[in-house]
């Protein structure tokens, strides 16, 4: 059985932070002192060894291998126990969605909000939806490209909703709302883009399958349904060499 993300990164962490405890007293044995910097660097690789172990997404070795060595380098400019505070704080703001839907927080770039454009109707109405809709740029994008449609998003991070809402309010077709996209009904919109991470397609397809309508259309930004090909595929000459994958319903 498969743990949950959150615990398998703590579980990493704690192995990683025991691995470097036992080499430090192994040290202390043969006496040595092993310095910090380098008991550092060895809980920083076990880390990332116990991640891959563990499976967790590539995406998280980053934060495991850097969680100690970042620590030992804040710690030298003695900080006030409010700056601490005042970080998480933010933090949880931005990412505290994270290990319920297993969506770190990308943004749509400029090539695929033109690209998306493409696909979208042409002088008639319709409804477009973004599940995960962050700071709201790629709404206020294709709102201004497309004024025939309807142009929702939901993001469920505290700061990045209120953001998207300061920077929308004023657009008569933009709408976006606070909450979890896997609470939306999908039915009623005719085209449902997806910016989020390979953990939710294969439960978000499930999802699309059984609530979107006939001929509507399953955007996913670069992110695959497991054993499921799309209908087609979109290459973006862009750095991030983006792939718009397009499933009709």
């Amino acid at each position: 059985m498969r743990l949950p993300v959150v615990f398998s990164a703590l579980l990493a962490q704690a192995g990683a932070l025991l691995a470097a405890f036992l080499a430090f007293k192994a040290s202390l044995f043969f006496g040595l002192l092993l310095p910090l910097w380098g008991l550092a660097l060895l809980q920083s690789v076990t880390a990332v060894v116990l991640s891959g172990l563990f499976g967790l997404p590539p995406w998280w070795f980053v934060i495991q291998g850097l969680f100690v060595p970042l620590l030992l380098l804040v710690s030298r400019f003695n900080l006030p126990p409010h700056f601490f505070l005042g970080g998480f704080l933010l933090l949880w703001l931005i990412f505290f969605s994270n290990a319920k839907e297993r969506v770190p927080l990308y943004l749509s770039n400029e090539t695929s909000c033109t690209a998306l454009a493409s696909l979208l109707p042409g002088h008639r109405p319709f409804r477009f939806l973004d599940l995960g809709s962050g700071l709201g740029g790629l709404l206020a994008r294709l709102a201004e490209q497309k004024p025939d449609g309807q142009f929702y998003g939901v993001e469920s991070a505290p700061l990045p909703f209120l953001v998207s809402w300061l920077r929308l309010k004023k657009k008569s077709n933009v709408h976006v709302r606070y909450g979890s996209f896997w609470n939306e009904n999908l039915e009623a919109y005719d085209v449902v883009y997806a910016f989020l991470s390979p953990e939710p397609m294969a439960e978000l397809w499930q999802k699309a399958k059984h609530e979107m309508r006939a001929g509507s259309l399953f955007v996913s930004n670069s992110f695959a349904v497991p054993d499921c090909s799309p209908a087609r595929t979109v290459q973006l000459n862009d750095a991030r060499h983006t792939r718009l994958l397009i499933w009709e319903m």
